[in-house]
């Protein structure tokens, strides 16, 4: 079926988000609050813990989702008073995240993204849909000058549930007015991205920029690109039906 709608992951498929970036901001922060601490010792601690909250988020198997909903801001502020308290340290654990949401939400852009999107507005609807919340989400949609170029623009922290969960993804659909097998998913996450589409009848197109293997125990995506250019051939195919 021709593809209507296009939904954009957003960190590591429209903007860089790696760890390179990270560090920058444990830098600063630890500059900024005057930690007696090396940048990557501090990052070595929190990440551990903010990547067990993404463990147990949802059950990888039934995808239950954990309750209560918890925002990345709430775990990265509880992750930072850990952090701090394992090191020794008499961090802001508040200042700390707000720190980390700025920086995120002046995230650059890769090459080919502004391009893209400036092409495909107008010939088939675009939305945004990331598991983020919406205090550096939504500066960075108006920082990188995308304020009205989205049908929708939906986050977890709206949305009450994280990718792959079916209902973040029927309530960007419903956004749109599309049927699931009208709009295609972009994003660079087999687990978040194509299993989330599939799940729900979407069209998913995987972006691996770096040569990653496929994961052969999930579902497969209808179409893998290493540069978001790529999709105007996947539109062409789409339409040829």
């Amino acid at each position: 079926m021709a593809i209507k709608a296009i939904v954009f992951d957003v960190f590591e498929t429209l903007v860089p988000n790696g760890h390179d970036l990270w560090l920058e901001s444990f830098q600063r922060l630890s500059r900024e609050q005057g930690l007696a601490v090396e940048a990557r010792q501090l990052w070595d601690t929190w990440l551990p813990m903010e990547r067990e909250f993404r463990r147990r988020r949802l059950d990888p198997q039934t995808l239950t989702p954990s309750l209560p909903f918890q925002s990345y801001t709430e775990v990265w502020t509880d992750c930072f008073q850990r952090a701090f308290r394992k090191l020794g340290l008499s961090g802001d654990p508040v200042a700390a995240t707000e720190l980390c949401w700025n920086d995120l939400g002046r995230r650059p852009v890769f090459p080919e993204t502004q391009g893209v999107l400036e092409t495909l507005d107008g010939s088939v609807k675009l939305a945004l849909l990331s598991n983020a919340d919406r205090a550096y989400l939504e500066p960075l949609v108006e920082h990188h000058g995308w304020t009205g170029r989205f049908s929708a623009v939906l986050c977890s922290e709206e949305a009450k549930a994280y990718k792959p969960h079916p209902s973040i993804f029927h309530q960007v659909l419903e956004r749109l007015g599309v049927q699931p097998s009208e709009a295609l998913q972009v994003g660079d996450t087999y687990h978040e991205d194509v299993r989330g589409a599939k799940l729900v009848g979407m069209q998913a197109a995987w972006v691996n920029r770096y040569g990653a293997a496929p994961d052969p125990d999930l579902p497969q995506p209808d179409y893998q690109v290493q540069s978001l250019t790529e999709l105007f051939g996947v539109l062409e195919k789409s339409a040829a039906g």
